[in-house]
């Protein structure tokens, strides 16, 4: 009978272990249940990371886009206006010389005109002076 405690002390001992081990299996099952779950909702969340940073990008690049046409169209634009202003300078400038060189060069026709006329008027009433016509 002896050797029957043992045996059944031994069984007992090994269905206890079996026991544990079982109860340590649940729990594995358990802890990689929640894990496998923990992933899946980290995989999804990384995917939807991954599309809004898609279209981040893309938001990023079509405003990159219109910026840079925008800044094309601001840069036509005052190229033109400075192509215009150098006209309106050129013009100006030539107005101004025309106020200024023209104006003085005809002041000047007139004066020496009026100083010729006097000098030839002055020597012919000099002439006729000395002639006797007085």
């Amino acid at each position: 009978m002896a050797n029957c405690d043992v045996n059944a002390n031994k069984i007992k001992s090994l269905e206890e272990r079996i026991e544990k081990l079982e109860q340590y299996r649940e729990k594995d099952k358990t802890q990689l249940y929640e894990l496998d779950k923990s992933l899946s909702v980290f995989i999804n969340e990384m995917k939807n990371i991954s599309d809004e940073l898609k279209n981040v990008v893309s938001n990023f690049k079509e405003a990159i886009i219109r910026s840079t046409n925008a800044q094309e169209k601001e840069l036509q634009v005052l190229k033109e206006k400075v192509t215009e202003q150098d006209k309106k300078i050129k013009e100006l400038d030539v107005k101004v010389e025309q106020e200024t060189v023209v104006a003085n060069a005809e002041k000047w026709k007139k004066i020496t005109s009026y100083i010729a006329t006097a000098v030839v008027g002055a020597v012919v009433a000099f002439i006729l002076a000395k002639i006797g016509i007085s």
